[in-house]
């Protein structure tokens, strides 16, 4: 008898509990629905602030030029959020010598500076939160921090061939920016039409020969494939490092000359005749500035460092190889950059720091 009078009561409390339980699922399902779209807004702005810190980091030079240049670059990033419909507004970028700061907006003079921070913010409106909550938006941010990083050693991109230095003690190697010197010399160099204006000093041309005949070349390969890989596509046969010891090969392979003009004119400036006409030009792709590392000579051919050159008009490179390939020293070398490092002399990669 007591068990029948009580049944309604039970089914009663039952939808009861099942409805409170209801509420709470789908107020659960909502909050989750708002946090979730915070996360992604979260991915979105930190995708945007890492490509707008790497965009700008490529950029610098040393120059209060480089520095308009990053903040374009920056800004020009194609990232949007809020499921890629909305574009970022009030970024700021700023620029340092370290990556830690301080930090300026417009740093001048920019000598040094090489880091970029980007700090970016959304406001995301909450549709299920402020049921339980006063916040009806929710405000997130995103930093990132890129830069040139010193490297000492490329498992790609350098050039096939490496020069000798001027004065190994030097951080430019003794090299003058704006002046030309030999990539490979010519077959019986001497001073006057055959050398490069840099090296057309009897000196140089000694030095030139102190190993012997054959190696005033490449490095690495004699294979008219890889040479070619090496020039037009960035393939290295190994990594190379500071300290080690590179390879010369010898020979005038009509390769090297044929493929230097071809990856001269993988530039989308195959006309300016020097570095500063090309940067005055500003539409070339970067393709004619080149790293190669420095090596000792005979007898060691050991890297002490990376530089980076400007290739020169394909008129420039003549057939056969009596007259030495020539290009101009430009400075620091920065991978995938077609402008000298804001660095000291070396070599360098963008990297995200932070």
């Amino acid at each position: 008898m007591n068990r029948r009078f009580h049944r309604p009561r039970e089914r009663g409390f039952t939808l009861l509990a099942a409805g409170a339980c209801l509420v709470t699922m789908i107020g659960m399902l909502g909050l989750a629905v708002d946090v979730g779209r915070m996360y992604i807004v979260r991915n979105e702005i930190q995708a945007y602030t890492d490509a707008a810190s790497l965009a700008g980091a490529l950029e610098l030079d040393g120059t209060s030029a480089g520095i308009t240049r990053a903040q374009a670059a920056a800004a020009a990033a194609t990232n949007r959020w809020n499921m890629g419909t909305e574009p970022f507004s009030g970024t700021q970028t700023d620029f340092s010598t370290t990556a830690s700061g301080p930090w300026e907006g417009s740093p001048n003079p920019a000598t040094g500076v090489r880091f970029v921070r980007v700090r970016a913010t959304a406001t995301l409106p909450l549709y299920f939160i402020p049921a339980v909550s006063a916040s009806c938006s929710s405000t997130i941010n995103a930093t990132a921090v890129a830069g040139q990083e010193l490297r000492t050693s490329f498992s790609e991109g350098t050039l096939p061939f490496s020069p000798f230095p001027h004065d190994p003690a030097d951080p430019n190697f003794g090299f003058t920016v704006g002046q030309r010197y030999t990539l490979r010399w010519g077959a019986n160099p001497k001073v006057g039409p055959n050398s490069c204006d840099g090296d057309n000093e009897e000196v140089w041309v000694d030095k030139a020969e102190s190993g012997n005949a054959s190696e005033r070349g490449y490095i690495e390969e004699t294979s008219s494939a890889i040479i070619r890989s090496a020039i037009e596509q960035d393939y290295q046969t190994r990594p190379l490092a500071v300290g080690d010891i590179v390879s010369m090969t010898g020979g005038n392979k009509q390769t090297q000359r044929d493929s230097l003009i071809a990856r001269v004119n993988q530039d989308t400036d195959n006309v300016a005749a020097t570095f500063a006409e090309y940067k005055a030009n500003d539409t070339g792709n970067g393709r004619r500035l080149v790293g190669v590392p420095i090596n000792t000579w005979h007898p060691e051919y050991r890297i002490i460092g990376f530089a980076a050159f400007f290739l020169l008009l394909p008129s420039e490179y003549p057939q056969g190889g009596n007259k030495s390939f020539c290009a101009e020293y430009v400075g620091p070398y920065v991978q995938g950059s077609w402008h000298p490092g804001a660095g000291g002399p070396g070599g360098y990669v963008v990297r995200l720091v932070r």
